[in-house]
């Protein structure tokens, strides 16, 4: 018998929403395709000449309300040119009573602006409020400090002076809804050629920023804070990201907060004590988000994906709306005492953590309450969702109104925000999970710890199906077998170790982190991450695509075989890499961005062609070479000893 199909015929108008719709995808996903972000790319202000730079000058005397006033002459006075916007050293007072707030700088590569502090170092150029920017491109933030280093003594009920700082956060960034008040619902079905659309900020730059104890006046500290409402960093609907080289300390809410970010480098920042939120996270449909070589330090957890994401705010690059995040790389990091997980795939798809090293040091306890421990888990794996206004979601977005040349707010979005028909309440579940190379060593034997039901496992796996790829790592306890009950089986490949299966003693030097200055909490992170010699860990990598080039101090790494090594140090010539970060991150005038270490002419060195200059070490000493530092001849510049006190101060 012939086999019939009944179809349902379309009326004009529906086939051509339909039609309006599929074509807006397809447009989306036809886009050329950009190259993901780096931690290895030429910051775009650094092509430009300095004679070409028009420069603003600001001093401490004008307050916050000088720095809102030169972003406004920039843009009023010197569209068509890059513009500087130069901070004098000191402590700018907040006499705006509120965040420095800019809008609508769109700039391109030409005409960047770049808000910049002429003395980069911690504590030199202090802003005692954040700094919030609304559908900018082509934004440099570089060497400012926003809050201040230390708040003054506690009475139990509030501070001393200095006080902390009350922000939203110390740097947002944000783009902006298309339309927003323009309804997206079309006779009862959504019309995704209107909601979800954003116009996002983008090539933004944060470099040598360092952002402090930003918690309200009556809290004791952010890491404890029952607020938990102030970010480090808070980037939403924004692509070609950079933020390098940079600090967050003790903000009660998340470290570093991204939703919807799309081509996106975290490198070698260092973020502490954090409150209610998570050290890192990238949800809401980021796509390619790398976070390379940074240290985490008494944090939640270290999110790939996210916790869960409003509707409204959700920015889909493809249209697909069923991930958290796509694509995201955690690579070459030290995570210490993470006190829930150390890392956590969240929504995340093809999402990898590779040679990262994770350690609980003998000092740290998981967290408990009432006796029911509640972290302490090396890597968690749980799914996410969209949610919807009954959860709380928010329903309001910014759009422009060409009419009134300004940012107004639309409630609901599109006429709809986090409402049904809009996706609300979809699941968001990981998919092809890659953890491999890393080293996970609980010094004080912790994993399995607590005699209860719920104890800290190696993998806590609540929900989900994802596929997961585990191989090249290697795990310590302190010598004690590896906790199965009550957790998720481990993965493990061929080329991984753990206690009884040729893991036989720690593969990190081991200590506990300095925390009475943050200078003294990295190095001291450093020092117990680094690896023990003649490791078991040494030879344990795998080969694998995003298997970084160089270790957390830019020291070339074979990827694989006997010359190999798991985790995201490698122990040699630590001393001479120890001394080039630190150059790098003090010195950016003589070394500017970042370089990987070479051999060669009976160097051990990093060349910067930026400035022509190059940095080494041979026989114990440390050498110069560059036009502006030593007239183009070798200077001897004595042992690296004497040195290292300097660099470990300083961080490194």
């Amino acid at each position: 018998m012939p086999h019939f199909t009944h179809m349902h015929l379309c009326s004009r108008r529906t086939r051509s929403r339909l039609l309006r719709a599929a074509l807006a995808l397809a447009a989306v996903v036809a886009a050329p395709v950009a190259a993901a972000a780096s931690c290895t790319d030429t910051a775009f202000v650094d092509t430009i000449a300095e004679s070409a730079w028009v420069n603003l000058d600001v001093q401490p005397s004008q307050g916050t309300q000088g720095v809102r006033e030169a972003l406004r002459q920039a843009q009023a006075q010197h569209p068509n040119q890059p513009v500087r916007i130069r901070l004098a050293p000191g402590t700018y007072a907040d006499n705006l009573g509120n965040e420095i707030y800019a809008q609508r700088m769109q700039r391109g590569a030409a005409n960047p602006l770049w808000l910049v502090a002429t003395d980069g170092a911690p504590n030199a150029t202090v802003l005692l409020h954040g700094l919030n920017f609304l559908g900018v491109s082509y934004l440099a933030i570089e060497g400012v400090t926003i809050g201040p280093a230390t708040v003054g003594a506690w009475n139990g009920t509030s501070h001393a002076d200095p006080q902390p700082v009350q922000a939203a956060a110390g740097i947002h960034v944000a783009g902006a809804a298309l339309n927003g008040r323009t309804n997206a619902v079309r006779n009862g079905q959504l019309d995704l050629t209107v909601y979800g659309r954003y116009e996002p900020s983008h090539h933004i730059l944060v470099r040598r920023v360092t952002i402090q104890n930003l918690f309200d006046r009556e809290e004791l500290d952010a890491e404890t804070s029952p607020g938990q409402s102030m970010d480090g960093m808070k980037f939403n609907q924004v692509q070609d990201l950079w933020v390098v080289d940079s600090t967050v300390r003790q903000t009660t809410r998340h470290g570093i907060d991204n939703v919807g970010v799309h081509r996106a480098a975290f490198c070698r920042n260092l973020v502490a004590q954090i409150g209610g939120g998570l050290g890192i996270e990238a949800k809401g449909g980021s796509v390619d988000v790398l976070y390379d070589s940074n240290t985490f330090w008494r944090v939640r957890r270290v999110e790939l994906g996210g916790e869960d994401t409003d509707a409204t705010y959700y920015f889909s690059a493809d249209g697909r709306w069923d991930y958290e995040a796509l694509r995201t790389v955690a690579r070459n990091n030290l995570i210490i005492d993470a006190r829930e997980a150390a890392l956590e795939f969240s929504g995340c798809a093809d999402c990898t953590a590779i040679a990262n090293t994770i350690v609980y040091t003998p000092a740290y306890q998981p967290p408990s309450d009432g006796g029911t421990i509640y972290g302490g888990d090396a890597i968690r794996v749980h799914d996410s969702r969209v949610l919807s206004a009954d959860d709380g979601a928010g329903n309001d977005c910014q759009t422009w109104d060409e009419a009134q040349q300004d940012y107004v707010t639309a409630e609901p979005c599109w006429g709809v925000g986090a409402q049904a028909p809009a996706p609300v309440n979809r699941v968001l579940r990981n998919a092809n999970v890659t953890v491999v190379n890393n080293v996970f060593s609980a010094e004080g034997g912790t994993l399995g710890s607590g005699g209860g039901a719920v104890v800290p496992c190696p993998l806590n796996m609540a929900d989900g199906n994802a596929t997961l790829s585990f191989n090249g790592n290697y795990w310590w306890n302190a010598g004690k077998a590896l906790p199965v009950e009550g957790c998720t089986p481990l993965p493990e490949g061929a080329q991984s170790k753990w206690p009884g299966a040729g893991a036989t003693e720690s593969a990190v030097a081991g200590g506990n982190v300095d925390g009475s200055s943050t200078g003294r909490l990295g190095s001291s992170a450093l020092a117990l991450a680094r690896p023990r010699s003649g490791s078991a860990a040494i030879g344990l990598p795998v080969s694998h695509a995003s298997q970084p080039a160089e270790d957390r101090l830019g020291a070339p790494r074979e990827t694989s075989g006997t010359g190999s090594v798991a985790g995201a140090l490698l122990g040699t010539q630590m001393e001479s890499d120890r001394l080039f970060a630190y150059a790098e991150r003090l010195y950016p005038q003589f070394f500017p961005g970042h370089a990987v270490s070479s051999t060669g002419y009976g160097y051990y060195y990093r060349y910067y062609p930026l400035s022509q200059t190059y940095i080494g070490t041979a026989g114990g000493r440390l050498y110069l070479l560059g036009p502006a530092l030593t007239g183009g001849q070798v200077a001897d510049y004595g042992p690296v000893e004497q040195w290292l006190p300097l660099a470990a101060e300083a961080g490194y």
